[in-house]
């Protein structure tokens, strides 16, 4: 308990009236004030003793199963109204990674059964969560003190990557990304795996007619195929220390897990099978893949809780362990940020993989070298560092080049880029047969 300013005003009065006992000496006004302090003694002890006797108030907090990093969720608390007494003092326990909660506030009881009050949380991190207890200072009946009262509702909740594009409908293939040796001939009907048959429409080909149903049907009937599904789409995150540099509000490594879920939400909608593999982190990890729209909560809660470590990452060691995992063939996205030193490992991991697999390197460009790219120099120190960066651009397109002389597919976006453009390169190459 702490006294509160009722009781602190009236120990400031009370001696406030022993200065006339300084200038008058008089046994019967010292008897009074002393039997003043006395009264004010036994009041406030009473007072303090029923606060202590008396329960905390019956309240829960009502959270979202789980959360989603940089998004505000609505948090509510509710409470009895006959436990709570007016100018009551809240502290909910949340993370603490949210200053803007506005919290420790007053709350009085309603006049319903039911007080509610709402607050907005917007996590700063991923991973799980911890609430603790909600934390109450409760006025004493006279006003004199405040007493904490603590409320039992620890709890913890994971916190997700952003997936609340994965409900949007804006991943489609319709801008075009050239990639050496795609081309795409999209005709009517026609796919890798066989759908149905229907009536023969004009402008079908002569391949797609089904000879022995159009006897028994003597009418055209045309076989209508669909793009083949069953593939495996493995996604391959770098969670090294190259990745944890900051990108706006989240960092790098936030901005490609999001591609990667993203990526593989759209793989199972097209009913193939998605998996993760993330290497050169602190805990090293392995999805195998599944299949089918419940497969995404399978991925989000194998992947959440996930950050970048301060190894250095190691893709031929990578490659070795995904060739370990599975050798069917998949279309595997390694997703990092290239540098001059990676050129060996590199081209030594994507050799170890074009025998089992078709290789996409997805290299993520920071938003500050591509505005660099475009920048005017004003001064010497400025021409300096745009001649440095577009030398340290001219040695990543080289390493691009090899990489695609050594058979792998590469795409080089920012991060804001990279879910729509990694999505448009996937339904690309399932659609020209490729994958």
């Amino acid at each position: 308990m702490k006294p509160d300013r009722r009781l602190l005003a009236m120990i400031a009065i009370w001696a406030a009236l022993a200065l006339p006992l300084l200038l008058f000496d008089a046994q019967t006004l010292r008897a009074l004030w002393w039997a003043l302090g006395a009264v004010v003694l036994i009041v406030a002890g009473l007072d303090g003793w029923r606060l202590r006797r008396m329960p905390a108030p019956l309240a829960e907090r009502r959270l979202p199963s789980a959360l989603s990093v940089q998004q505000p969720h609505t948090v509510r608390v509710r409470l009895t109204s006959a436990s709570l007494r007016h100018g009551t003092l809240l502290a909910d326990h949340h993370p603490g990674d949210d200053p803007d909660t506005g919290l420790p506030c007053l709350i009085s009881p309603a006049e319903e059964e039911i007080t509610e009050l709402s607050y907005s949380y917007r996590p700063a991190r991923r991973g799980p969560a911890e609430f603790g207890d909600l934390e109450f200072w409760v006025p004493s009946a006279l006003g004199l003190w405040r007493g904490r009262k603590v409320s039992p509702a620890a709890c913890t909740v994971p916190v997700y990557p952003d997936f609340s594009r994965l409900g949007q409908g804006t991943l489609d293939a319709s801008h075009a990304f050239l990639l050496t040796g795609t081309r795409l001939k999209p005709r009517r009907g026609e796919g890798m795996e066989f759908h149905q048959l229907r009536e023969y429409h004009p402008g079908d080909s002569l391949r797609q007619i089904d000879w022995k149903a159009t006897a028994r049907r003597r009418s055209l009937i045309s076989r209508e195929y669909q793009d083949e599904q069953n593939q495996q789409v493995l996604l391959m995150l770098d969670g090294g220390r190259r990745l944890a540099m900051p990108v706006g509000e989240l960092t790098g490594f936030d901005h490609a897990l999001n591609a990667a879920l993203l990526l593989a939400f759209s793989a199972l909608k097209q009913k193939d099978k998605a998996g993760a593999m993330l290497f050169s982190g602190d805990q090293p990890r392995w999805l195998p893949p599944v299949q089918g729209q419940q497969g995404i909560n399978h991925l989000l809660n194998g992947l959440y809780d996930l950050h970048p470590s301060h190894h250095a990452s190691d893709f031929s060691l990578a490659a070795r362990q995904l060739v370990r995992h599975t050798r069917r063939r998949a279309l595997v996205v390694l997703i990092t940020r290239l540098q001059q030193e990676d050129r060996d490992d590199l081209m030594t991991a994507v050799s170890l993989l074009r025998r089992h697999h078709l290789v996409l390197v997805a290299d993520m460009l920071l938003p500050e070298q591509q505005a660099l790219s475009r920048r005017r120099p004003g001064d010497f120190d400025e021409a300096l560092q745009v001649c440095a960066d577009a030398q340290e651009q001219q040695a990543r397109q080289q390493l691009h080049t090899r990489l695609r002389h050594a058979g792998a597919l590469v795409t080089s976006t920012t991060p804001q880029q990279m879910p729509t453009q990694l999505n448009q390169l996937y339904l690309m190459l399932k659609r020209s047969g490729r994958l």
